[in-house]
């Protein structure tokens, strides 16, 4: 009768199995070695990717699925919530990840508004539809921090109240009863009561000004209207009805909003009205004591409307490849984690191309890959991290037989090369390890060398179709 796996840990100390998670965001073994090594990540690449505050300075990871971008992520997602812990002045994250429901809505909205014959295309998703989904974003990741009542509004100037106000009615989500809770409660803590009075005041003098036909009020609120129609109609990424648009912007006085000239039409495309209102966002986030906004963009694979191809993924990408942009700010930064395929993008751009992108002043990690070495110290601090004494180190050999050579361990993970496939590899080798001994004796059970031989074996074959699944290729 063979043992249980169970049986194969504890006979070694464990009190769990180091190896049963492949994927970062359920791995509480990969979570608790990051709390340990105050929240870093074992990779060359980390210094690079990561920055100094964290987050500062754009970089662009390429690699494949199972290389480790998603720990990668969450390790600096973790550092950045230790370092706002930490320090007065926090950092901004904005995950830029969630993509089906922009490209949705604005595929419907294209398709809707522009009546072309021709069918809507991952192309016409330019950089300013890009921008106005981060500033969607944006706005969420800003309303996570006053809802925890550690961000005052106190500080802000009167203009950048009214910056706020017009962003927060231009990019809120959501369904009418939560857009219109957050817009009444953001507009008691941006706007002082004597103001607050005022434009009560304003309001009772707009209906007084309607029964007496004045024309200044009925103008005012034509005004307002024609703004939340263009709002509407030229941000694509997201629906909102007008009539909850032109409510929130009754708290921004009407001067503010001419001057910035967004009743027209034709901004749906315009960049720099959009590198305005990200200008305009950042300058607030600097006055309530960020000291840095971070964008993280990830997952462009998975959206059903790219589906992992890589002409659509490099034609999602591409706009944001934008040197003016990513230099936009030096407290605004983005880190995108991406698929191998589109360094090819990066490789065979054209002249014209590189030059907007300016890859020569992006932080370009590529490739993405883990020595048998880094490997080898990975699994054995998942070991040691799991045992019952975490103090002492436990190396991956010692699952081995003793006569193993640890040369060929190494081999077997230089083969591999992905954090995923290792994983899956030493948990096949315990498994069947258990399946061929029949009993546990004082000594930790050891995996045999036939057993080794076996499942090592078929490593290639594995990983050839696993790429092949992904329309990849092994790097």
């Amino acid at each position: 009768m063979s043992i249980t796996m169970s049986q194969f840990l504890k006979s070694h100390g464990l009190q769990r199995n180091p190896f049963i998670e492949e994927e970062a965001q359920n791995d509480k073994v990969f979570e608790d070695l990051v709390n340990e090594s105050g929240y870093a990540f074992n990779h060359q690449a980390w210094d690079k990717f990561f920055g100094e505050p964290p987050g500062r300075g754009t970089s662009m990871i390429f690699g494949v699925k199972g290389s480790g971008k998603s720990a990668l992520r969450l390790a600096l997602e973790k550092n950045i919530a230790h370092f706002n812990r930490e320090h007065a002045e926090r950092i901004l994250l904005i995950s830029y990840d969630d993509f089906n429901s922009f490209l949705e809505a604005f595929k419907r909205r294209a398709e809707q508004d522009r009546k072309r014959e021709t069918a809507i295309t991952l192309k016409d998703f330019g950089l300013a539809q890009h921008l106005d989904a981060i500033l969607v974003c944006g706005m969420e990741a800003l309303l996570a921090e006053l809802g925890d009542g550690s961000i005052a509004l106190d500080p802000l100037e009167t203009y950048q109240r009214h910056d706020l106000m017009m962003l927060m009615a231009f990019y809120l989500s959501g369904p009418p009863d939560r857009y219109n809770r957050i817009m009444h409660d953001l507009r008691a803590r941006l706007l002082p009561q004597r103001l607050m009075g005022r434009m009560r005041r304003g309001i009772n003098g707009t209906f007084v000004g309607l029964l007496t036909l004045g024309i200044v009020p009925l103008v005012r609120q034509v005004f307002y209207a024609g703004v939340a129609r263009a709002a509407a109609r030229e941000i694509l990424v997201r629906s909102r009805n007008p009539k909850d648009i032109r409510r929130a912007l009754r708290s921004v006085p009407s001067s503010y909003l001419q001057d910035q000239d967004v009743k027209r039409r034709g901004w749906r495309d315009n960049d720099d009205v959009r590198r305005l209102f990200m200008t305009k966002f950042i300058d607030v986030m600097m006055s309530l004591g960020y000291r840095q906004i971070v964008v993280v963009m990830d997952k462009v694979d998975e959206p059903s409307l790219i589906n992992g191809a890589r002409e659509r993924m490099e034609d999602f990408v591409w706009p944001l490849w934008n040197n003016r942009i990513l230099q936009l700010h030096p407290n605004l930064s983005f880190k995108m984690l991406l698929p191998r395929q589109l360094y090819e993008a990066v490789r065979k751009a054209s002249s014209e191309k590189a030059n907007e992108a300016r890859f020569d002043k992006q932080k370009i990690i590529y490739p993405f890959r883990w020595g048998d070495k880094q490997l080898y110290d990975m699994m054995s601090d998942r070991l040691r991290i799991c045992r019952t004494d975490p103090s002492q180190p436990y190396p991956l050999s010692n699952l081995f037989d003793e006569e193993m050579p640890r040369r060929e361990i190494l081999a077997a993970l230089d083969r591999l090369r992905q954090p995923r496939f290792v994983l899956n590899y030493l948990y096949r080798l315990i498994a069947e390890t258990c399946a061929q001994t029949d009993q546990v004796n004082d000594r930790p059970v050891r995996m045999p060398r036939e057993v080794f031989y076996q499942i090592t074996a078929t490593i290639g074959e594995d990983v050839k179709q696993y790429y092949q699944t992904l329309g990849e290729s092994p790097e």
